[in-house]
């Protein structure tokens, strides 16, 4: 993963985008949390699970990108810094543009 800096949002807030996958996303660092149009889980998780529990569709297609399972089939936006990230996305997933 080529990791590419885009903007700072704020301080210690940076919008980043993977080269290879097109994912956006931000890193907070007041906080620690990340933000990013796609709902993911961590690397160590099972697509399998997400998908029989019914939380993820049969067909989503899903990407790894560091350390996280994102599904880009699915759109999940749910505060103004995840809205940034869908903006920057490039990764041929569904956007809610």
């Amino acid at each position: 993963m080529k990791k590419t800096f885009i903007k700072e949002i704020a301080p210690y807030i940076e919008l980043h985008r993977d080269e290879k996958t097109g994912i956006a996303w931000i890193e907070n660092g007041s906080t620690g949390n990340g933000h990013s149009a796609h709902p993911n889980i961590d690397a160590s998780g099972s697509v399998a699970g997400m998908k029989k529990l019914g939380y993820w569709n049969k067909e989503d297609i899903t990407v790894r990108c560091k350390g996280y399972i994102y599904n880009i089939s699915k759109c999940a936006i749910t505060d103004e810094y995840d809205k940034i990230a869908m903006d920057y996305c490039q990764c041929g997933g569904k956007h809610n543009r």
